[in-house]
């Protein structure tokens, strides 16, 4: 306890080798006791990791370092209940996905391992709440009955008494299976290092006066009639997999259901498909992440994007919008459109570039979403045009202010040299 006491202090003061020891140490903590609530593995993951980023802003809040276990599980408890009102419940849980091995075992030896798969998960699902979840902490990752205790705010005895009656209600065969089930689906060693990516980038969007912010508040303002959509920053890879192709080299790969987003388009037409489709104007900013920096680029920067969807024939065209955005958010730098390349949904996309410094600087990108999927999202694509067009916010503010290198905006004055 002690030693927790001190990483709590340090990572207080900023300290992220600190904050990723805690994460280190609770990661399947959090996960096993999200899942005891929501009975998913793939949310449990999803609100672990939300956890721990609300638990590193709040952690000035909590005045006792010694108080951080249950501390914490109030916290994860708060994100299972906003997945569970928020229905985030599209994603097909691992209870009910067979990972085939590598040696492709036959038919009948599939269809055993995904029943005994579903007993297991059936025999934990039908335990009480209050065992389910000691189980679930105590058979993940060897957790000790004084870990669960102090996580779950009761005494020892009452965690022996839940695992001593779970074990008579599952029986001993069962028991070793429940723990060799659970094991699986334990953290990987680099989740601590997904989160500290996650948090150890500023946060423009939050400092009142950075470029970057402001440039959204103008982008902003301009659609002032526009839906404001947000997204998940860890997203299905399967949306971006949609329209055919093969992830970029440069995604952040989080396993192999999720990837770090790394645009907006497909998680826009995406939304736009699942809700319905028809006419909507939407817009959207936020962090994408790439691996790969210079003073150009960086492995996170932010898009400004609009999927604009209307009857054809009305209001701007793609190239007028474009146009008329950038006028807003780079007044008096010449604009022209440069080389086309393939995109997803879109097909071919065009690169907006403002003159700057004598040479053409890569601001935007834009195109027309393919027929097909204006079909499918209930419209004849004769009568409809869905356009998207999205600038990188960091680039204008290099050219806006003639600052040379983009990692400049990620720096005091602009970003506070503090945690």
């Amino acid at each position: 306890m002690d030693e927790l006491k001190t990483l709590v202090d340090q990572a207080k003061i900023g300290d992220m080798d600190a904050f990723s020891a805690i994460v280190g140490r609770f990661q399947d903590m959090a996960l096993a006791y999200a899942y005891s609530v929501l009975g998913d593995f793939h949310l449990a993951e999803d609100a672990a990791q939300e956890a721990f980023l609300q638990a590193y802003r709040d952690l000035d809040a909590l005045r006792e370092p010694a108080a951080f276990p249950g501390w914490f599980r109030r916290i994860v408890f708060k994100r299972c209940d906003r997945i569970t009102r928020g229905k985030r419940l599209s994603t097909v849980p691992l209870d009910s996905v067979v990972e085939i091995p590598a040696a492709s075992p036959g038919p009948e030896a599939i269809v055993e391992s995904r029943e005994i798969r579903q007993n297991v998960l059936d025999a934990i699902r039908n335990l009480p709440q209050n065992e389910r979840t000691v189980t679930t902490l105590f058979y993940i990752n060897g957790y000790t009955q004084k870990d669960i205790a102090a996580f779950l705010e009761m005494p020892v005895t009452t965690v022996n008494n839940r695992l001593h009656s779970s074990r008579t209600r599952l029986k001993e065969r069962m028991v070793q299976m429940v723990n060799d089930e659970l094991k699986t689906h334990s953290l990987s060693d680099d989740f601590p290092e997904r989160i500290r990516l996650l948090l150890e980038m500023p946060r423009p969007m939050e400092i009142a006066d950075h470029p970057v912010r402001q440039l959204w508040q103008t982008f902003k303002s301009y659609f002032a009639d526009a839906e404001v959509v947000e997204f998940d920053e860890v997203c299905e890879r399967d949306i971006f997999l949609a329209d055919g192709g093969d992830l970029p080299p440069f995604t952040y790969i989080i396993n192999d259901r999720q990837v770090m987003r790394y645009e907006f388009t497909s998680l826009m037409v995406d939304k736009w498909l699942r809700d319905g489709g028809g006419p909507c104007k939407r817009i959207t900013t936020g962090r994408v992440f790439r691996e790969e920096e210079s003073e150009t680029r960086l492995i996170a920067h932010h898009q400004a994007e609009m999927l604009w969807v209307k009857e054809a024939g009305t209001g701007p065209n793609l190239d007028e919008a474009v146009r008329d955005v950038a006028n807003r958010l780079l007044p008096g730098f010449e604009l022209r459109r440069g080389d086309s390349i393939r995109f997803p949904f879109l097909g071919d996309i065009w690169h907006y570039e403002a003159l700057w410094r004598g040479s053409w600087f890569r601001v935007a990108g834009a195109g027309v979403v393919k027929d097909e999927w204006v079909t499918k999202a209930g419209l004849n694509p004769k009568k409809y045009t869905a356009m998207g067009f999205a600038f990188g916010l960091e680039r204008c503010a290099m050219v806006a202010l003639d600052i040379d290198d983009i990692r400049t905006f990620w720096k005091p004055p602009y970003v506070p040299d503090n945690r």
